[in-house]
């Protein structure tokens, strides 16, 4: 008698379930990534930079987790659809062994990652989570005392006596012991995740940051407080680190021991060094204000804050190792397989940092702790976290965002956006303050200007003063506004006399383009 397809499905979806709770606690215990997280690379080449985009613009920090769900509740499906195969063919264990052979000699060199990814650890993490998909397929189905039941066909184990799921409806103790496992899946998931952002609804708030708005207009007025940091209806000056935009690649983001972690400088140079964080720490510090940028950042978005770093110059450690002749690029490489390039002359800008501290704490391990680059003149992708290897090269192949189609150069496009009032807001009549937030790297903001009728004019807005010339500007326009329905628009010029483009372009490939406009109705 064969197993009911009904039974076997539920049944390999449970063992499914097992070999998922296996690989979430080797990752717990043992930090051996699990399988989305090694073929996530390729998921994420395989994906057209604009859907990238557009699903980071529609998620947020919400898309790695969801995705990362998704491909976990892959595995219990596909555990599922094995189960069928088992509950007509038999032989769990032959399938199992079979599955790992498959996994690691076809899936993960597809994936790039080699066979079994290179490593042991993955090779016997995944060959335990075979073989618990193998016992609980085997134990719910009730025949663990008959060989045939491990390594026979259903119709065999039948003729040995033994009962192998010989009714066609799911048993009590199968659907207990499935929806248990299934729990303890999604609770090991959840804590591998880690803590959700909470983020404020789109259009509420932005750049990061919280504002307080009544009828669309400050509830106070005031110049910027150094004391707070923070400007009535504008987020605060400095990005609190636990609000700081966080993208990257990963699922789950790599988390690095400092004691241990160490960069090595190496290749075209004269003496290559490896140096510790004690190392970095030793030397004389640099502390300044930053804003970074994500190249994703729509018109509008969030992708953008601002923190006070601390590191060392670039500039100072390729001087101690000796470039060579003939050197004109440097390469990144990073703890998750991340790579970037930036040519030697950025490089050695002394405006280069390789930082470790951020608000003057180390940094956060999502923001790349122990040291992470960063420049002022490009998006945040070639600002790399997690650095382990800085290579100097003559002809560096393209980084992993680069691979994707994503812009080589990465410089970051003149920005404004309006923060108050917000995009559908209702104010009263008579002095309105409309205030926000804009951004041109290095060559900063030299000039705002407001229009009130959807750009057919324009009206210089007043700039505050900001906390250095590499980051936003804070800037805000006094409106007497009348009763009726307004399109709110800003543009901003940059430090070289440039001004921001009008014409709308998606982030992909170069960072996105355009004004920032907002609908609001005057009441009355």
């Amino acid at each position: 008698m064969r197993i009911s397809t009904l039974r076997s499905f539920w049944n390999g979806a449970a063992a499914g379930c097992a070999f998922v709770i296996v690989a979430l606690i080797a990752r717990a215990v043992e930090t051996v990534p699990t399988l989305p997280e090694l073929v996530q690379d390729r998921l994420v080449l395989a994906m057209p930079g604009p859907l990238f985009s557009l699903m980071l613009d529609r998620f947020l920090y919400l898309g790695k987790p969801l995705l990362f769900a998704s491909l976990m509740l892959g595995q219990v499906l596909l555990g599922a659809l094995a189960g069928v195969v088992i509950g007509r063919w038999g032989r769990p264990v032959l399938v199992a062994a079979a599955l790992w052979l498959l996994t690691g000699f076809l899936v993960l060199p597809l994936a790039n990652r080699g066979d079994f990814a290179g490593s042991t650890s993955v090779a016997v993490v995944t060959l335990l989570g075979y073989a618990a998909y193998a016992v609980t397929f085997v134990l719910l189905c009730g025949g663990a005392r008959s060989r045939a039941a491990w390594f026979g066909s259903p119709r065999r184990a039948n003729e040995t006596g033994t009962p192998v799921l010989s009714r066609a409806i799911i048993q009590r103790r199968e659907l207990l012991a499935g929806g248990a496992l299934a729990l303890v899946t999604v609770v090991l998931a959840r804590r591998a995740i880690g803590r959700l952002p909470s983020l404020p609804p789109r259009g509420s708030t932005s750049a990061s940051g919280d504002t307080s708005v009544s009828g669309g207009a400050a509830e106070e007025t005031g110049a910027l407080s150094t004391a707070s940091g923070q400007t009535p209806g504008l987020p605060p000056a400095v990005t609190p680190p636990a609000r700081f935009y966080d993208v990257s690649k990963n699922l789950l983001d790599p988390t690095l021991d400092g004691g241990k972690w160490s960069v090595r400088i190496e290749g075209m140079v004269a003496q290559p060094q490896t140096l510790t964080l004690a190392d970095l720490e030793a030397m004389a510090p640099v502390t300044e204000y930053r804003t970074l940028e994500c190249v994703s950042n729509e018109i509008g978005g969030d992708l953008i804050s601002n923190g006070q770093w601390t590191g060392v110059h670039l500039a100072d450690l390729l001087q101690r190792v000796g470039v060579q002749a003939g050197a004109t690029e440097v390469r990144f490489v990073c703890a998750d397989n991340y790579t970037a390039n930036i040519t030697l002359q950025q490089a050695l800008d002394p405006t280069t940092l390789l930082a470790y501290k951020l608000d003057g704490a180390p940094l956060p391990d999502k923001h790349g702790y122990p040291a992470r680059v960063l420049g002022v003149n490009t998006y945040g992708m070639k600002n790399p976290k997690w650095v382990t290897h800085i290579q100097l090269v003559s002809n560096a192949p393209p980084g992993f965002w680069q691979q994707q189609g994503w812009d080589e150069q990465g410089i970051v496009q003149t920005m404004s956006e309006i923060i108050t009032p917000n995009d559908g807001a209702k104010v009263a009549p008579g002095a309105t303050t409309v205030s926000g937030i804009a951004f041109a790297g290095g060559r900063g903001i030299n000039r705002v200007e407001v229009s009130t009728d959807g750009g057919a004019s324009w009206s210089e807005a007043r700039l505050l003063p900001a906390l250095g010339p590499y980051t936003w500007v804070f800037w805000q326009f006094t409106w007497q506004a009348q009763p009726g329905k307004y399109t709110l628009a800003v543009r901003a010029t940059d430090g070289t006399g440039a001004v921001q483009p009008a014409r709308r372009t998606d982030p992909f490939p170069a960072g996105a383009t355009g004004y920032h406009e907002v609908q609001v109705r005057v009441n009355g």
